[in-house]
């Protein structure tokens, strides 16, 4: 895949999640817990549908997840997963044939 591509597909997911964020503003001490978020290494995933997806765990504050999707076509997009607490872990799934082919987690 195209370094292009990844990069187009992981900004459009952090600009999805980052316009959601600008609606509330954080006090400064939550603010500065979001700072120490902490993730393990992102997990492949296979569902019983054969879907693909991601999933990972962090630590230090809430989160969610997301999992950049490649389709045999080319085109790439991101999904994001469900918000988590402090150790708990976010799944997010692609679409029928797509590969999960990157994750992560943003804070919040």
């Amino acid at each position: 895949m195209r370094i292009q591509s990844r990069i187009a597909a992981v900004g459009a997911v952090l600009a999805l999640a980052g316009g959601g964020m600008l609606g509330a503003a954080a006090p400064a001490s939550a603010s500065s817990a979001t700072a120490d978020l902490s993730c393990d290494a992102w997990r492949y995933q296979r569902g019983a549908s054969g879907r693909h997806g991601a999933s990972i765990t962090c630590y230090g504050s809430s989160f969610t997840g997301y999992v950049v999707c490649h389709k045999p076509d080319g085109y790439t997009y991101g999904k994001l997963g469900n918000r988590a607490r402090s150790g708990g872990t976010s799944t997010a799934w692609c679409d029928v044939n797509a590969e999960a082919v990157d994750a992560g987690a943003f804070p919040g």
